[in-house]
């Protein structure tokens, strides 16, 4: 069986863009985020500028997926080659009709995906689908903007990295 963090929904990540429109992310379209890593150095002058050489960021993150279908959305952004934007919600809720109703955070990671590797649980529920899925990702960051608790403050971003 494969490692198992959390019985708890915590995070999830989902390809859609939460800054045009939180309440148009479907439930069905957020996979649960097992982990997540990413460290990111900057220094400034006296005025508070940037300055200096910065060096790539990786965000690496694993997800669980229950159904395959699902993987094949990132292993077709791996294939592009081109930026991705991905959204990564903390304690999220949904509303009845399945779409995201609020989350407590999050941030908006846009990217190159560089890495995908799959994990199959051998193990099989009652229905006879793979009970769990595991895909660990690695995204070569270009911005992160981070998102606030309240509603009408989510769109003040903070610029951390971005190549040129």
């Amino acid at each position: 069986m494969l490692p198992f963090n959390s019985k708890e929904l915590k995070a999830v990540v989902t390809l859609d863009n939460v800054l045009d429109g939180a309440k148009r992310v479907l439930k069905e379209n957020c996979l649960v985020v097992q982990n997540f890593d990413y460290q990111c150095s900057l220094k400034r002058n006296e005025k508070g500028r940037v300055f200096g050489a910065m060096e790539s960021v990786i965000l690496s993150f694993r997800v669980r997926v229950n159904d395959p279908r699902h993987a094949m959305i990132f292993l077709m952004e791996l294939a592009s080659n081109n930026v991705s934007c991905f959204s990564f919600l903390f304690n999220a809720t949904y509303g009845p009709n399945e779409r995201l109703r609020d989350y407590e955070d999050g941030m908006v990671v846009r990217g190159y995906l560089v890495s995908a590797e799959e994990q199959y649980s051998t193990e099989t529920s009652e229905t006879g689908r793979y009970k769990q899925m595991l895909l660990d990702l690695k995204l070569l960051v270009s911005e992160v903007i981070y998102l606030g608790y309240e509603e009408d403050k989510n769109l003040h971003g903070v610029f951390i990295h971005k190549n040129k």
